[in-house]
């Protein structure tokens, strides 16, 4: 069911009423019942997955609390300290096996469905070397709606019960309702079980105030996607898909509206997701924090996808690092290099994987793993660097809290994540060689003194709606940064608020009734 549907408002508007109208002990039921019936519209059979990787961590999670448990009486019947060691060692074994297996096993699932082909390409490529016509065919399964994020939240339980971080919930359907909330099961954000899962449980009372709240966010969203990110992605399609015709300026600019696509289409899908979830009363985590402003790459990756980042900081990022193979290279590296390094080096081994994993969840496919390894390298080279980049800026008499300093941060790191997203975008690697390598050749510079010409494909209303639409979010976005924004909408008199929807309102209208966009689904649904 797309989200931008007409579909989708009258399944929002029938669950919503439901959902107060039922006792609130059962609001939970409700919620599952919306999930499943939400699901069935990409294909029931697909629910399959869902309920044997739920399955296989709700019982991994029970049954490695249950270890815990059952130890804590020997444990309190031992003597020594030698024993009580001997005891944890036991029912750390024990734990560490249980849930090893479970996420293999879950993660296994995840891994053959998304990357069987992506392994049998490669390996194809290989054996065209050695032995050419002597190929293996692809398999031709389709990827389950939703199956990365869903996996993600559930490894992500599994191994915060492991941890003891919360109790392990011992309803399996209460559990399942978690990790199938159809609202975050397309494009996240990734949430965490003692955050979504306590609040699906809660009982929730109506609230109008809440209701305005999360609909006028959920407005914003449908903004977003409809009157920015679907018209400016005729012109990048049409520029990127040509990008032997439309060369030079023309490239450089479907550089950058690629990266207002991209933001627009993302942060729209969680306005409108977390805009509904508000008004269930059932919270969901942020994932942006106007990214655009942030000085470096470091930080963008810190406002953009934040419950993205943070889930692979928490589950991959520390335990590498924290890591005996972690500790043990920087322990070599402080007496081969001193303090510094013996500090860095093991961040810069977890980035690795880091890494390695963020591009590859984002696609099976090379053109991702080469876009985060760009990542990685301008990051990792930013910490090494950090101390000469002080002293150079104290020679060249720069502050940092210099606006002029700032803004030029804030335009370097655009361009360079903009810039890394030629890979992204192209459909292998030599694509996104011959697109970067067109971006500096042809540049007919006087396309700029008629700036629409660069929306290719794009109607002049259209452009009107891009350009009047971007305004808008990069004001409302500056104002939030230097934290006005909020006083503006407490202190903003209900007359001129309501002008402000009525106007939105009738932009997206007068939107839908266009020739030229894309109306499609949401840009990270496919990661």
């Amino acid at each position: 069911m797309n989200i931008i549907s007409l579909e989708f408002i009258i399944f929002a508007v029938i669950f919503a009423l439901v959902f107060f109208i039922v006792p609130k002990k059962w609001h939970w039921a409700v919620v599952l019942l919306g999930n499943i019936a939400f699901y069935a519209f990409a294909g029931i059979g697909y629910i399959i997955y869902m309920i044997i990787i739920s399955l296989i961590t709700f019982l991994a999670a029970i049954k490695t609390e249950d270890i815990v448990n059952a130890s804590k009486d020997e444990l309190s019947k031992a003597e020594s300290l030698e024993d009580k060691k001997a005891i944890k060692a036991v029912v750390n074994q024990k734990k560490r096996t249980i849930c090893t297996w479970a996420l293999v096993v879950a993660m296994g699932i995840w891994v053959v469905l998304k990357y069987t082909n992506f392994f049998l390409d490669n390996v194809n490529l290989l054996i065209e070397h050695l032995k050419p016509g002597a190929m293996i065919g692809n398999v031709s399964w389709a990827l389950p709606l939703g199956i990365s994020f869903y996996t993600f939240h559930a490894a992500g339980y599994l191994v915060d019960v492991y941890r003891s971080k919360y109790p392990a919930e011992r309803n399996y359907f209460k559990y399942l309702t978690f990790i199938s909330y159809f609202p975050h099961i397309i494009q996240g954000p990734f949430s965490r079980f003692d955050e979504l899962g306590v609040s699906i449980k809660e009982e929730h009372k109506f609230s109008y105030d809440r209701m305005c709240e999360g609909a006028s966010r959920m407005l914003i969203g449908f903004f977003k996607k409809i009157v920015i990110a679907d018209k400016i992605g005729v012109a990048v399609n049409t520029i990127f898909g040509n990008y032997e015709t439309y060369s030079g300026v023309y490239m450089m600019f479907a550089m950058f509206a690629y990266g207002i696509q991209l933001y627009a289409d993302f942060a729209g899908y969680m306005d409108i997701v977390c805009g509904f979830s508000k008004i269930l009363g059932i919270n969901l985590a942020e994932n942006f924090k106007r990214p655009y402003f942030a000085k470096t790459v470091d930080e963008f990756w810190r406002r953009w996808h934040i419950t993205l980042g943070t889930w692979f900081k928490d589950y991959v990022f520390y335990p590498v690092s924290m890591g005996k193979t972690g500790q043990k290279m920087g322990k070599w590296a402080r007496k081969k290099w001193g303090a510094k390094m013996g500090k860095l080096l093991p961040g810069y081994f977890a980035l690795i994987f880091v890494w390695t994993a963020t591009g590859l969840w984002h696609g099976a496919n090379w053109t991702y793993l080469v876009w985060g390894y760009l990542n990685l390298i301008v990051i990792t080279m930013t910490m090494q660097l950090t101390d000469f980049y002080e002293k150079l800026k104290a020679k060249l008499h720069i502050k940092s809290e210099a606006l002029y300093w700032q803004i030029f941060c804030i335009v370097r790191t655009f361009i360079l994540v903009c810039f890394f997203r030629f890979f992204s975008a192209a459909p292998d690697i030599t694509t996104a060689v011959k697109m970067l390598k067109y971006t500096g050749v042809n540049m007919q510079w006087n396309v700029l003194t008629s700036p629409t010409k660069l929306f290719v494909g794009v109607e002049y209303i259209d452009i009107f709606f891009i350009v009047i639409g971007t305004l808008i979010i990069t004001l409302i976005d500056i104002l939030d940064e230097v934290g006005v924004w909020e006083k503006i909408k407490l202190k903003c008199p209900m007359i001129i608020r309501n002008l402000g929807f009525t106007i939105i309102i009738m932009l997206i209208i007068m939107s839908l009734g266009s020739k030229s966009d894309l109306m499609g689904g949401f840009m990270y649904a496919s990661f």
